[in-house]
C-alpha cells in the first residue's frame, strides 16, 4: 500500500508556506506541491509595507525568499509538480500529479489565483510573448528601457508600473475608467512620472516589428498606443481547477475559511479570500489551516 501522508500542501506562497513551517515544526511532515518558483504573487509586489516587522517595507522578491529560506532549512519537502487533480476516497485524499498520485489524511489547497482573461482581440495569440498578466513571468532586460502599457486601474496595476518604473522602465497605465486603487499608490504613480491613461477602451493588441501596438477608443476618438509588451491587470479569480466536482462543489461557497465542509480539506490565502489579497492574510490563513489539520489528523488517529 502507498504511504498515507499526514499532509499535502498545493501551493508555496505565503500561506502555504506557513502551513508547512508550521506542520514541519508539528511533526507532521507535509509534502508541498509547487508548479513554480515558490513565492507565489508576492514576488510581483513592488513594496509589501502591511507586513508587520520591515518599517520601511521590503520588495516582495526579498520577502518571498526569506519565506523559501525559512522552509529550506527546516528540511520541507518541496516538488515542483503541479497538482492535477485532488479526490476523497473513502477518508483518504487522492492528490494527482504529472509523476504519481499521493495519498494524505488532509490537504491545505493554497493555490491562489489565476488571471482573468482579457477578451481583447489578439490578446491570447501574445500571451507569454508580448502580453504577460504579472510580473514574474516576463523577461525584463536590466539594460534597456523598455515601455510597457499596463492594463487596469488597480492597486495591481499601479504597483506593477511603479515595479518595472524601479527596475529603469517606463510605464503607461491604461484604464477603462477612473483607477480605483490607493491614493497612495496613484501619488507614487505621478511623482514617479508614469502616465495615467482613463477612459481607454482597448479594442485590439497587435504585434509590430518593434513590440506592440494597441488599438483604442476614447469615447468617440480612435488612438493608438505604443510599446514594447502589455501586462495586464484585470483582476483574478481563484485556481480550484484540480478539485473534482465532487469537492468542488462543496467548497465554492465557503463561508468561514480556511476551514470547509469537507473533513479533512482547507483553503489558505488568496484562493479564498476574493479582494482581500494581502500576505499577513495568507500567512494567517496558512497557519490556521495548519493548526485545524494538526488537531483532525490528531482526532482520527484517537478513533484507531
Amino acid at each position: 500500500m502507498a504511504e498515507v501522508k499526514n499532509a499535502v500542501i498545493i501551493g508555496a506562497g505565503p500561506a502555504g508556506m506557513a502551513a508547512a513551517i508550521y506542520l514541519q515544526r508539528a511533526g507532521l511532515a507535509p509534502l508541498v506541491l509547487e508548479k513554480d518558483t515558490p513565492g507565489g504573487l508576492l514576488r510581483n509586489a513592488n513594496l509589501v509595507e502591511n507586513y508587520p516587522g520591515f518599517t520601511r517595507g521590503i520588495r516582495g522578491e526579498e520577502l518571498a525568499a526569506r519565506f523559501v529560506e525559512q522552509v529550506e532549512s527546516l528540511g520541507i519537502e518541496v516538488k515542483k509538480e503541479s497538482a492535477k487533480k485532488v479526490k476523497l476516497t473513502g477518508d483518504i485524499f487522492k492528490t494527482e500529479t504529472e509523476s504519481a498520485e499521493l495519498a494524505s489524511r488532509a490537504v491545505i489547497i493554497a493555490s491562489g489565483t489565476r488571471p482573468r482573461a482579457p477578451r481583447i482581440p489578439g490578446v491570447e495569440g501574445l500571451q507569454g510573448k508580448k502580453v504577460f498578466s504579472d510580473i514574474v513571468s516576463m523577461h525584463i532586460p536590466e539594460n534597456k528601457e523598455n515601455h510597457y502599457l499596463v492594463l487596469g486601474g488597480g492597486d495591481a496595476a499601479f504597483d506593477y508600473a511603479l515595479n518595472l518604473h524601479g527596475r529603469g522602465h517606463r510605464a503607461t497605465i491604461v484604464s477603462r475608467s477612473r483607477p480605483q486603487c490607493l491614493p497612495l499608490l496613484r501619488e507614487r504613480a505621478a511623482a514617479n512620472g508614469i502616465a495615467v491613461r482613463e477612459g481607454i477602451l482597448v479594442e485590439q493588441v497587435e504585434e509590430t516589428v518593434q513590440g506592440v501596438v494597441m488599438r483604442c477608443r476614447a469615447g468617440p476618438r480612435r488612438l493608438r498606443l505604443y510599446g514594447d509588451a502589455v501586462v495586464v491587470a484585470y483582476g483574478r479569480t481563484p485556481e480550484l481547477g484540480m478539485l473534482d466536482r465532487a469537492l468542488l462543489r462543496r467548497v465554492k461557497n465557503i463561508e468561514s475559511p480556511p476551514a470547509t465542509e469537507v473533513p479533512g480539506l482547507y483553503l489558505a490565502g488568496d484562493v479564498a479570500r476574493g479582494r482581500n489579497r494581502q500576505t499577513g492574510i495568507a500567512v494567517g490563513d496558512g497557519i490556521m489551516a495548519a493548526m485545524l489539520l494538526e488537531q483532525f489528523v490528531a482526532s482520527r488517529r484517537r478513533k484507531g
